[in-house]
């Protein structure tokens, strides 16, 4: 399944799965690249995220992260259901990821 995709490296992107995302460590990196919008995590992905690390483990790696800006994990748990809601489906939607994320960059130095 794929948990997340990274624009980059040009052509073709980065898909995160199961079987590259296995420590936390993994999900504060997937955590960063979505921080600076090169990365999105599909809505299945944020499914297997919860089940697989829990609530309490992806607070602790967005605290590292800094992704979503939280005091607690009730504020980390409403922005993880917003970004769900807008999370992609299918990984036919790769082309449109791209086109959202490097729409929210600016030029690159």
């Amino acid at each position: 399944m794929e948990i997340a995709f990274r624009i980059y490296p040009l052509p073709n992107g980065t898909i995160y799965s199961e079987e590259t995302v296995k420590t936390i460590r993994d999900v504060i990196e997937i955590f960063d690249y979505c921080q600076i919008a090169e990365a999105m995590i599909s809505r299945p992905g944020w499914n297997w995220l919860v089940e697989t690390f829990g609530l309490t483990e992806l607070y602790e790696a967005n605290q590292i992260s800094g992704w979503f800006d939280c005091e607690c994990i009730e504020e980390f748990v409403e922005a993880l259901e917003y970004e769900k809601s807008a999370a992609y489906n299918h990984e036919s939607d790769h082309e449109a990821i791209s086109a959202f994320l490097e729409s929210t960059h600016f030029p690159a130095p």
